[in-house]
């Protein structure tokens, strides 16, 4: 499916050509923006300088009123990825719409946040543009948490769209919780940025508030929720290419 497709459906306004209704969805997806900065450390630096450059931006950020009031931040590391050499560190913004999003990159652009980019111990290879479906939230999303995150590429089957499969995978997320699942969970489509491979329609992330309870979640979706009806109707699409990273909720 071509990524204007994937757009046109993230908004819901598609209608046939003979102005035929689109069809009818169960749930309205949840949808945020989300900003990612992919690098590597620059020479001599690590992760610690990053968290320390952090605070030389919180404390800018600070100072623009309201402006960074709706971010969320969070630094990532690769810990089972394909490519460790291909990045060291991912920050991720994430805002709850476009209007905050850029509101945010103009006061950023325009009010001294190259000046402080100066001094970031990172150089990116890639930034990208996001838009994402949340489909459950993880136990806490409180600022220290030190997160696991796994990233998989996903194609939907034919007969199947990115609504219906949302659809389907908030149906399975409300069994599994009621089972004692706290895991996180998002349809992700870029924008700009990133051209996803040739058959891969969206990234999915799953996404736990500790490492610890990565496992815990496994071990309760391969003891109980696997052979449910919910699992067996949790279909319409599939995901290859599982990366997974850990890192620091910032704010």
């Amino acid at each position: 499916m071509k990524l204007l497709l994937s757009i046109s459906l993230i908004f819901s306004f598609m209608v046939s050509a003979d102005n035929h209704e689109t069809p009818e969805y169960k749930y309205e997806p949840d949808v945020n923006k989300a900003e990612y900065y992919i690098g590597n450390f620059n020479e001599g630096k690590d992760i610690d300088d990053l968290i320390a450059w952090y605070e030389k931006f919180a404390k800018w950020a600070k100072g623009k009123g309201d402006t960074y009031n709706d971010m969320t931040v969070g630094l990532l590391q690769p810990y089972f990825h394909s490519d460790m050499s291909s990045v060291d560190v991912m920050w991720v913004n994430t805002f709850p719409n476009p209007t905050v999003q850029f509101n945010a990159m103009q006061t950023w652009i325009t009010e001294g946040g190259p000046k402080l980019l100066e001094s970031l111990p990172v150089t990116n290879s890639r930034q990208v543009d996001t838009w994402q479906w949340a489909i459950s939230l993880p136990s806490s999303t409180e600022a220290g948490n030190m997160m696991y995150a796994i990233y998989s590429d996903c194609s939907l089957e034919d007969g199947y769209d990115m609504r219906q499969v949302y659809d389907l995978y908030k149906d399975f997320v409300a069994y599994a919780q009621s089972e004692g699942d706290t895991m996180g969970r998002k349809m992700i489509v870029p924008t700009a940025g990133y051209m996803m491979p040739d058959g891969v329609d969206f990234i999915r992330l799953m996404y736990t508030s500790s490492i610890s309870e990565t496992g815990v979640n496994s071990d309760l979706y391969w003891s109980k929720i696997v052979d449910s009806e919910a699992s067996q109707n949790l279909k319409g699409f599939s995901c290859t290419n599982a990366r997974s990273y850990f890192g620091l909720s910032m704010r």
